[in-house]
């Protein structure tokens, strides 16, 4: 189960009552986030590229967990690595990389790197699209 309270076990027992943090775990769990990161980890970009600037834009300046602070960036990074571990995916790039650099169509302002992910395991999850006519 992909859930708030075992990342922090795993990652962060400090982070276990941060509203602030969980809401950006949840965010990060939405489907749809999550087929955006995939999609951009099978182009071979940094996983969060299609969703930083809207991270930056929603979580900034959280009270609790602002991303102005690096080490919370670093703690995004783990919360994307813990999900996208899920379906099957590990980091390939990281920090110095020259893949791992935001590229300018992000719009980030904060993070500059992030890991880029391949699946390399057997996923544990999937996601099922569907398209539905109004």
């Amino acid at each position: 189960m992909m859930s708030y309270k075992d990342f922090c076990e795993k990652n962060s027992a400090k982070l276990k009552n941060n509203t602030d943090a969980e809401a950006v775990f949840n965010f990060l769990c939405n489907p749809k986030n999550i087929n955006n990161m995939i999609v951009i980890s099978n182009l071979g970009l940094p996983a969060i590229s299609g969703i930083v600037k809207e991270i930056e834009n929603k979580f900034g300046n959280a009270p609790a967990f602002p991303m102005t602070n690096f080490t919370n960036r670093q703690i995004v990074g783990r919360m994307v690595k813990y999900i996208l571990e899920k379906f099957g995916y590990e980091p390939v790039a990281k920090g110095l990389d020259e893949r791992a650099k935001l590229r300018d169509f992000t719009g980030a302002k904060l993070f500059k790197t992030a890991s880029v992910y391949a699946q390399t395991k057997q996923p544990v999850y999937s996601l099922n699209i569907q398209i539905v006519s109004e």
